[in-house]
């Protein structure tokens, strides 16, 4: 019947609830479909986690309505695309939702790859193994067959990766890659949150092509956006989130012309005139200025039969500031992971950092000492059952967590880049409750 209720998490099918008269008109039939092929939350309050809700959701989206949910990191935005696809309980209110949903997230990317490395059997195998292969992982159990992925893997541009181990992928062809097995399952609703988030730029334009022809196609497609910038054309409707609530929603071109809440919305990204001191007694003492920070020669990483960087030769010196750019799956990540100590292969390489060449008795931490690191798979790694202050704070020690003792002075600066993010209200609360945005401030 194309559609769900679902009221104090107990699920209700609709023509259970709605005794349908036994011959319908063709009018009163269309009516019907209308009314089922609608998404309705009617204050809908529902647990993130034991400190959060989502408060008094009330939304609807109407047949042939393609709707983006704006808001700043820590808004709830991923937690109502949750919400969208029945996979949060509900305290209060009632959702009617579609059958077949698909949602798409760096929560569901970091998810897979720690299921991956949690099965990986490398180590007692000797070498590295390849794990699940992209088309095995895609079509796991479903009923999909291996055309339509042919099909869809050729036009998302990356079936050159389907016999590839997903541990080997990049965070922008995992995020493909995930995409490519929710359209399989032929939703009726995709949900995508930050779906541009780790695209090149060639790969953004498909992905926009792929959601317009999704449209075209009948799949109701919710987009998740922290950029106003990122709405599609096809989107009709914006609601922004705050606060685990709606604070406005309406059409596309009045929320867009709305510039109160465009520039409310700018403010969460403005940083102060000023950042918060460093901590002097945690400075590492400086390099000898003719010394280059980075220095590769010839360099190579090979996984299998896939060569990963061929013959790379880099230098940095000081003073200088570099762009690294690519297309997904080039090697971006592999070349800072030789440089933070985080790939083995460096070992084989020649390779000098701060005026010291690899596997000459340096410790990976006296490398990471000098180095200042986001990334995500730093983000996957950091697993870790520790608040958001010690979170912070554990920069001061090149580590994930702190095992030792912490000053003062180091608490106080941790708390000022809290408030400087408008987090200070989060400093108590476990670091992994936090959304993907906020774990990456």
């Amino acid at each position: 019947m194309g559609g769900l209720f679902r009221s104090r998490g107990t699920w209700k099918s609709i023509d259970r609830r709605y005794r349908l008269p036994s011959r319908l008109g063709i009018v009163d039939t269309l009516l019907l479909e209308l009314i089922l092929s609608e998404i309705c939350l009617d204050k809908v309050t529902a647990r993130i986690t034991d400190r959060k809700t989502l408060e008094s959701i009330s939304l609807k989206i109407c047949a042939k309505e393609q709707w983006s949910i704006v808001g700043a990191n820590g808004s709830g935005k991923s937690s109502l695309g949750k919400l969208l696809c029945n996979a949060l309980p509900i305290i209060s209110g009632t959702l009617r939702t579609a059958q077949r949903t698909g949602f798409v997230s760096f929560e569901k990317l970091n998810e897979v790859l720690e299921a991956e490395r949690y099965n990986d059997d490398s180590d007692s195998l000797g070498f590295v193994s390849q794990g699940t292969r992209v088309d095995r992982f895609i079509l796991g159990e479903t009923a999909a067959d291996e055309t339509k992925l042919a099909g869809l893997a050729l036009q998302m541009g990356f079936t050159g990766i389907l016999g590839r181990g997903i541990k080997f992928l990049s965070t922008g062809e995992m995020r493909k890659v995930l995409i490519c097995k929710a359209l399989l399952q032929e939703p009726e609703l995709l949900v995508l949150d930050e779906p541009f988030d780790g695209l090149d730029q060639q790969s953004s334009a498909v992905l926009r092509n792929l959601i317009s022809n999704c449209v075209e196609n009948g799949i109701k497609v919710v987009l998740l956006l922290n950029r106003f910038s990122e709405i599609v054309p096809e989107t009709t409707h914006i609601a922004y989130l705050k606060d685990s609530r709606i604070m406005m929603s309406g059409a596309r071109d009045e929320m867009l012309n709305c510039d109160a809440l465009l520039r409310f919305h700018a403010f969460h990204y403005t940083l102060p005139c000023q950042l918060p001191e460093i901590d002097c007694g945690n400075r590492t003492e400086p390099l000898p200025a003719e010394i280059p920070l980075i220095e590769m020669k010839g360099v190579m990483v090979r996984y299998d039969q896939k060569t990963v960087l061929n013959r790379i030769s880099w230098t940095v010196q000081p003073g200088e500031h570099w762009r690294i750019s690519g297309p997904n799956g080039s090697g971006k990540s592999t070349l800072l992971a030789l440089v933070s100590g985080d790939n083995t292969q460096a070992y084989a390489n020649d390779i000098s950092l701060f005026g010291r060449k690899r596997g000459t008795g340096e410790s990976v931490w006296d490398i990471k000492k000098r180095i200042g690191l986001v990334s995500n798979s730093l983000q996957q790694d950091y697993r870790v059952g520790v608040t958001v202050k010690i979170a912070v704070i554990s920069g001061f020690f090149d580590s994930i967590g702190v095992y030792g003792d912490y000053t003062p002075r180091q608490q106080e600066i941790a708390l000022e880049w809290l408030e400087m993010l408008h987090m200070e209200q989060r400093l108590d609360h476990p670091f992994r409750d936090l959304s993907y945005g906020e774990q990456r401030l």
